[in-house]
């Protein structure tokens, strides 16, 4: 019998993939410790399948049962959850713990055939609020610069290629070398004006305090569909194109102040092969106001709300990746 016993109830089939998380604990709170706090822990409260810490691996839970890791039904009924220990400690016992738990990760993978992918290994923070994996973030250069790391350390680990850069939504920042997977290129019209395309997050398209009407937008690799919703107005039909003189098909928009925009990225099937789904991952900002929360394509859960922006405030700036 595992310390949690079942609680969070029979998966049912093998996990998905793998959540990797940071447990906020001092240098004390090792495998030792939690062998002995978790059987008095208010379960509900949360707890991990496997503690990874310096003096070993602690597994608390049965690979076949869920685990309440992450406030997330599906993340917490259908893949494993890892907690890399101490990180609140000495960094480099952190950084030995963590690359033990990427270890395990990586023989999980093997055992239940995960690809490991920016969808079968996951970050807290990505579907909840909070900070966690905060140290892990911290040393690899933010959320998409951890993730990046921890799927190619896991491949590796694995004898597998390593995936493209995923290049880090708060800061625009290129981590751990490389080049994006797709290249989306945009541009938008703002006042009359057309202004010069932007590639992924080396800027920002359009100019600030000057409402956009028009947006085009490419990418290198697949195909995508996007389309605007007028401000006062209605949503206007999807566009594929990229082209201001194709007033059909090559932009989305009529030269009328726009308020939100939706766009979708289709990934051609030989990178669903190799990397797994990809998704244009796109913001607006209000005039002169910051920028909205990141949406991936037009998903609709974690708060999302299927576009950027908000119905009734013109937007002046617009970034894809």
């Amino acid at each position: 019998m595992s310390i949690c016993g079942g609680v969070a109830g029979y998966r049912g089939g093998s996990p998905k993939g793998i959540f990797i998380h940071n447990d906020a604990g001092s240098q004390n709170a090792n495998a030792a410790f939690y062998r002995t706090w978790l059987p008095s822990h208010p379960l509900e409260n949360g707890f991990a399948h496997y503690y990874v810490a310096d003096d070993g691996i602690l597994q608390a839970e049965d690979d076949a049962y869920g685990a309440w890791h992450c406030a997330d039904y599906d993340g917490n009924m259908n893949y494993l959850s890892i907690e890399v220990c101490q990180s609140m400690g000495n960094l480099n016992i952190f950084r030995e713990n963590e690359e033990r738990a990427l270890q395990l990760a990586a023989n999980k993978c093997k055992e239940y055939g995960i690809n490991p992918n920016e969808s079968t290994i996951r970050l807290h923070r990505e579907v909840y609020a909070t900070s966690c994996p905060h140290r892990s973030v911290e040393i690899h250069g933010g959320t998409n610069g951890c993730k990046t790391y921890f799927i190619n350390r896991i491949r590796e680990l694995m004898g597998m290629d390593l995936i493209p850069l995923m290049i880090d939504s708060g800061t625009g920042n290129v981590n751990h070398g490389g080049m994006a997977l797709v290249d989306f290129i945009y541009s938008v019209r703002a006042g009359g004006v057309i202004y010069p395309e932007v590639k992924n997050l080396a800027d920002y398209a359009g100019v600030r305090g000057v409402a956009i009407t028009d947006i085009a937008i490419r990418c290198n690799k697949g195909s995508l569909k996007y389309r605007v919703h007028n401000l006062g107005g209605n949503w206007l039909s999807y566009v594929t194109g990229c082209d201001w003189n194709d007033y059909q098909n090559g932009y989305a928009g009529n030269s009328k102040i726009i308020d939100a925009v939706e766009v979708y990225y289709d990934t051609p099937k030989e990178i669903v092969n190799r990397y797994g789904y990809q998704k244009a991952q796109y913001r607006v900002s209000p005039l002169n106001g910051d920028y909205y929360a990141w949406q991936y394509d037009n998903e609709t859960d974690h708060g999302q709300d299927g576009y950027a922006g908000i119905f009734g405030a013109a937007i002046d700036r617009f970034q894809l990746f």
